[in-house]
């Protein structure tokens, strides 16, 4: 997912179609708390998730994106089954 200030939409779809590949859609029917839309890039192939962050990130209109390669999560919350399991990021 990347999100993106609603004037800038239909530039960033071009930019991430040329100089990343992939094809952006916008998810219908919601909005982020900031008013900003949603694009989901189809078909990606993500070979270097930390240089593509940073290309997507560069892009004028884009807010941030949902790969946080550059700083990985703390603690993750994963559905299972059985409830959710939380993982916590351990240095030791």
């Amino acid at each position: 997912p990347v999100e993106v200030i609603p004037m800038s939409v239909s530039y960033v779809k071009k930019q991430i179609s040329k100089s990343i590949g992939g094809s952006p859609i916008i998810r219908e029917g919601f909005t982020t708390d900031n008013g900003n839309l949603i694009l989901d890039v189809h078909g990606l192939k993500i070979e270097n998730p930390k240089t593509l962050e940073n290309k997507l990130n560069n892009i004028v209109g884009v807010v941030t994106n949902g790969l946080f390669a550059n700083r990985g999560a703390d603690i993750l919350l994963l559905g299972t089954p059985n409830g959710v399991k939380t993982i916590k990021h351990c240095n030791e």
